[in-house]
C-alpha cells in the first residue's frame, strides 16, 4: 500500500512540475534562417493591454538582433575584404572606411524591420504558477534577406558575390552576433 502511495505521489509531482513548464516556443522561439523573440508579461486580466505590451517587447527584441547581426558585419566585411586583398596583391580601396558603416545603419534597418511586423503566436501560458500572455514575433527566411540586402544597401556596399553570401550567412545564422 506504501508503494502505491509513493508512485501516486511521484507521478502528481511529475505531473504539476510539467504541467508548470512552458513550451519550447517561449523557452526557445525559433524562425529557420530568420529571428524570432518571445515576450510575456503576467495577465492583468486586460488581455488588449496585455497584448500590446507583449508584441512591443517581442518587437524591440526583434530590433535588437538585427542590429546586432547588422553592427556586427562590419568586421566580418573589413576581415573578408582584407583577406581578400592580400590574395589579390592590391589594397580594397574603403575597406576601413567600412568599418563604421554598417553599424550607423543598423538602427535605421532595425527600426524599418519593425514596420508590418505581426506576432506569429499569441497565447495565454503558465509561468511560475502565473497565467501570463506570451507574444512571439518572427522574421522568416526571405524577408531576413531583404533585411540583409537594405543594410548592405544602406552602408553604400557593393561587395562581390562570395564576399555578400559569405556575410549573408553569417547574418542568418542561428544566433549569430
Amino acid at each position: 500500500m506504501n508503494t502505491n502511495v509513493a508512485a501516486a505521489l511521484i507521478v502528481i509531482t511529475t505531473m504539476t512540475g510539467c504541467a508548470s513548464q512552458p513550451p519550447e516556443w517561449v523557452i526557445n522561439p525559433k524562425a529557420e534562417g530568420g529571428f524570432a523573440a518571445t515576450e510575456c508579461s503576467p495577465d492583468s486580466g486586460n488581455m488588449s493591454l496585455d497584448r500590446q505590451l507583449v508584441v512591443a517587447k517581442a518587437r524591440a527584441e526583434i530590433a535588437k538582433q538585427v542590429e546586432l547581426r547588422v553592427a556586427a558585419m562590419d568586421k566580418t566585411y573589413t576581415r573578408l575584404a582584407e583577406q581578400q586583398s592580400s590574395v589579390g596583391g592590391e589594397s580594397a580601396p574603403g575597406t576601413r572606411a567600412v568599418e563604421t558603416a554598417f553599424e550607423s545603419v543598423s538602427k535605421q534597418v532595425a527600426e524599418q524591420t519593425l514596420s508590418g511586423l505581426s506576432p506569429a503566436r499569441v497565447e495565454y501560458v503558465e509561468l511560475s504558477d502565473r497565467r501570463q500572455l506570451c507574444a512571439m514575433i518572427s522574421i522568416p527566411r526571405p524577408k531576413t534577406r531583404e533585411i540583409f540586402d537594405r543594410a548592405v544597401q544602406s552602408a553604400g556596399l557593393a561587395p562581390n558575390a562570395p564576399v555578400q553570401e559569405a556575410l549573408y550567412q553569417e547574418f542568418a545564422a542561428p544566433g549569430a552576433k
